[in-house]
């Protein structure tokens, strides 16, 4: 071999080392892996919420009052006991129903009802304030309906207070009679039925 093709061999190697060396990795050693590039990940955070335990509201039950069963007045089948008094011929004397109460509430505590009229047993009244509401019902011939009675003290006689229906309705009257014997008077006439309603408020029931 002359010595031009082998000074061109030398630089061919040389340059086949070079090229190498510049475009060629580094060498690892061994042991060593391929080193992967590690993607970091993000992971959400879920804010943290405290738990406030809130009660329940209890609710509320307002206080009631059991009212006592109602004492119902009825008619006597011994008139000889009462003085005899008789229904008036006007009953307006005594007015039309009073003014309502200043009274909040009304507590029952007794009543008269009947399909008729007649002259009740002996009762009488432990409270200061009570009043009679009276009810009369007719459908078959409201056109010709009437209520009319009376409240009779029974020791005395004396007429202590009256009212008068005509036509279905109410009237209420304020009685004031404490313990007191009294009895009622009673005229129905083209009713259904009648109901007195004994009442007083609720602050000396």
């Amino acid at each position: 071999m002359e010595r031009g093709d082998l000074a061109a061999v030398l630089i061919g190697i040389v340059c086949v080392v070079i090229f190498t060396a510049v475009f060629s990795p580094p060498a690892s050693s061994s042991t060593s892996q391929v080193q992967v590039p590690v993607v970091p990940t993000t992971v959400p955070v879920t804010p943290f919420v405290p738990v406030v335990q809130i009660p329940s509201p209890t609710p509320v039950v307002p206080a009631t009052t059991t009212a006592a069963p109602l004492r119902r007045i009825g008619y006597t089948t011994d008139y000889s006991l009462l003085p005899v008094r008789f229904l008036p011929s006007d009953l307006g004397q005594y007015g039309y129903s009073d003014a309502p109460w200043k009274y909040s509430t009304a507590v029952p505590f007794a009543y008269v009802g009947d399909t008729h009229g007649g002259i009740t047993e002996t009762f009488t009244v432990p409270y200061p304030v009570w009043r009679m509401t009276s009810t009369l019902t007719a459908t078959r011939t409201p056109e010709t309906a009437r209520f009319r009675m009376i409240l009779v003290d029974r020791t005395t006689g004396q007429i202590l207070d009256g009212a008068e229906i005509r036509f279905p309705g109410t009237v209420t009257r304020t009685a004031v009679a404490v313990n007191r014997p009294l009895y009622m008077v009673i005229a129905v006439e083209n009713a259904d039925s009648f109901r007195i309603t004994l009442e007083t408020p609720s602050e000396y029931a």
